[in-house]
């Protein structure tokens, strides 16, 4: 099969077993020094933290997103860290091989929310700690909890080499910001816990609130490359647009990644599949244009990696093929266009080494993996020293900038960075001649070789051999010749390791819990939950929710109103208006003079008669009545109409609702 790939696709990366033959030219030597210029490697590289999420064994993907239960995580407050460091230990393994023994990364998403609904005894759809009321995101419980629960994350999680990145998730449906979106204040609470618990990971959000993108978080987005979203004709609160014209570098911070929404490509004529990315993972593969759609909006957007489109069959030699082609396009692609360093370096004196180095991908490489140096034996093209380089930092080396669609080229080029490093011989190193060789260590993961330059000088094991130095005597000759090289292109020796400590932590016995009592609606009575969210529609920085704590539970929007400015209550599905007669009370206030209207609505349509009310500076009660005729199409709502295209605010409280005998 692998024969076929490589007929069909050359930039299809090689495995291990194939060989190239090491020539002399690129090899310089001068005033002591030996300067190499290797030849680039063009293929696709399987390289960790970037390309497909999704791991698989014969195509590329080292990377893992778990959405993973917040009630899995904590049964109570009182729960410690230790459940979470043993639910990792638990899920970070596939088909009985551990992440570590993979190469594999995880980047985990916390949710308690997965679409609105209850759900079912058998597939909840609520994952709440048992002493927290359900769909209660409002609460000042729920915003010591919340910070609570990410400083115990923090603990588990920064140092952990299995985890790549954290998605912040927490709030609304999947954790994706959405009914509801974080508030102003949730948004400062976040960016405050998150920074604190985490130093050595990246944190990525689903929106670009200004909260999140000062705080230099990334972004996870879930309709990534849909037309529907792509500016100029897409939303100006989405990902594309702010990304475009708002927070254009936002990628020089934290990676970007996402989904890509092949339900949208099936579903909806606006997608335009055809003119796009088809319909299917393996159709983006298989059809150039398609490939070409896709590569147009990872190197605009500078994103690291994707999933949803990782579910290609890596066993079709064409589909496989059009994945290496994306695969090089993914992320970071470190050339190395020279490397230099001295003939001879005496037993416990310093070596220094210079690179020159390109990156010809995406992205930035976001972690701070150090490039070591290595002396190899010549004979069994092992270690037999190696250290760290003082003085280089890979997460300087960025991309081209600005992305021209017209040229497909970056607009500003990827510039040559040039770095010195040094590292000291230890004095046990024996005098003779060594191969000089250089990788990419993961730091938290052991200090294990992991990342590949893109250059055809590599040995299996991680290392890139370059030329023959002599400690203490100058060796024979600097340049390599007639050596074997492996392909850089996969690699399933490479591998990282997991402290002991941390993988021999068990699950604690539950603690003490005091279980909230559930609610549950009895249409005599009251069918609103009043732990369930109001969501505020077109949220931004000039109209905010917030809720207030004044003898109860005040809703209040402030700032500037636009036409389409709502307040809305779902019902979900634990309580269903069935058809007959209903009374709806609430008190409301604001700036006096505006007008809010209420209706009910099926599926976002009025089917009841919408009722104007006019607020004033003093709390106003109010009660209505509206009958309901036939069955709800699609689901039921409850929804205020804010002032249109003015200043003010908008409090409400004490919603009631139950069925007039």
């Amino acid at each position: 099969m692998l024969l076929a790939v490589l007929l069909l696709a050359p930039l299809v990366g090689v495995r291990a077993a194939d060989v190239q033959y090491s020539k002399a030219n690129g090899t310089s030597v001068g005033n002591g020094w030996v300067t190499i210029t290797p030849s680039e490697f063009h293929g696709a590289i399987n390289n960790p933290l970037k390309g497909f999420r999704g791991y698989k064994k014969d195509g590329y993907g080292l990377l893992e997103r778990k959405y993973i239960k917040w009630s899995d995580l904590e049964a109570g407050a009182d729960d410690g860290v230790e459940r979470i460091i043993a639910f990792v230990n638990k899920s970070t393994s596939t088909k009985g091989t551990r992440f570590e023994d993979l190469n594999v990364k995880l980047v985990p998403r916390v949710y308690l929310d997965w679409n609105g609904s209850a759900g079912t005894p058998q597939k909840p759809g609520q994952h709440w700690p048992a002493d927290l009321h359900t769909f209660d995101y409002d609460s000042p419980a729920f915003q010591e909890r919340l910070r609570r629960l990410v400083a115990k994350l923090g603990q588990a999680w920064d140092d952990d080499p299995r985890i790549f990145a954290v998605q912040m998730g927490l709030i609304g449906y999947f954790g994706e910001h959405h009914n509801p979106a974080p508030t102003a204040e949730q948004r400062r609470l976040l960016v405050e816990a998150f920074q604190k618990a985490f130093k050595n990971k990246p944190v990525l959000v689903r929106k670009t609130d200004d909260e999140f993108m000062r705080a230099g978080f990334g972004i996870y987005y879930d309709t990534f490359a849909n037309l529907d979203r792509e500016p100029p004709q897409g939303s100006r609160e989405q990902f594309p647009w702010q990304a475009t014209h708002v927070y254009p570098d936002i990628w020089k911070h934290a990676p970007i990644e996402g989904e890509v929404e092949y339900n949208w490509q099936k579903e909806r004529d606006s997608a335009k599949p055809a003119e796009t990315f088809g319909r299917s993972p393996d159709e983006t593969m298989l059809v150039p244009a398609y490939r070409r759609y896709m590569t147009d909006k990872i190197r605009r957007y500078h994103a690291s990696y994707l999933g949803w489109i990782d579910n290609y069959d890596a066993s079709k030699p064409d589909v496989l093929a059009g994945a290496a082609e994306l695969q090089t396009v993914f992320g970071y692609n470190f050339v190395l266009d020279s490397v230099s360093y001295p003939l001879t370096v005496q037993p416990g004196k310093t070596l220094t080494v210079k690179l020159a180095v390109r990156n010809t991908g995406s992205a930035p490489f976001y972690l701070d993996w150090p490039v070591a140096v290595a002396l190899l034996d010549p004979a069994t093209k092992k270690p037999v020293w190696s250290a760290p380089l003082e003085g280089v930092d890979i997460r300087t080396w960025l991309p081209g900038e600005d992305w021209d669609s017209e040229t497909f080229a970056y607009r500003i080029p990827a510039k040559r960075y040039d770095a010195a490093g040094t590292a000291a011989l230890t004095g046990d190193v024996k005098t003779g001649t060594y191969i000089v060789a250089l990788a990419i260590l993961d730091r938290q993961g052991g200090m294990m070789p992991s990342v590949r330059f893109a250059t055809q000088n590599y040995f299996r094991g991680g290392w890139h051999p370059l030329g023959f130095i002599g400690i203490g005597d100058a060796p024979a000759e600097a340049a390599l010749k007639d050596i074997a090289f492996d392909s850089p292109a996969f690699d399933d020796s490479l591998h990282y390791k997991v402290h002991e400590k941390l993988l021999a932590v068990k699950a604690p016995p539950l603690p003490p819990v005091k279980a909230v009592m559930p609610w549950t609606p009895d249409p005599n009575v009251e069918l609103i939950n009043p732990w369930r969210y109001w969501s505020l529609d077109d949220e931004g920085p000039n109209l905010t929710k917030q809720i207030i704590h004044e003898g109860g539970r005040i809703i209040r929007v402030t700032g500037e109103f636009d036409a389409g400015s709502r307040l809305t209550y779902d019902f979900g599905d634990a309580a269903r208006l069935e058809p007959g007669r209903y009374r709806f009370a609430f008190r409301v206030r604001g700036t006096p003079g505006l007008t809010v209207e209420f209706e009910l609505t099926d599926g976002g349509r009025r089917v009841a008669k919408k009722t104007t009310v006019t607020l004033t500076g003093e709390w106003q009660e109010h009660t209505g009545e509206f009958e309901i005729k036939t069955k709800f199409k699609d689901e039921p709502a409850l929804r205020f109409r804010l002032p249109r295209e003015t200043k003010g605010t908008f409090d409400l409280a004490d919603t009631r609702l139950k069925v007039v005998k």
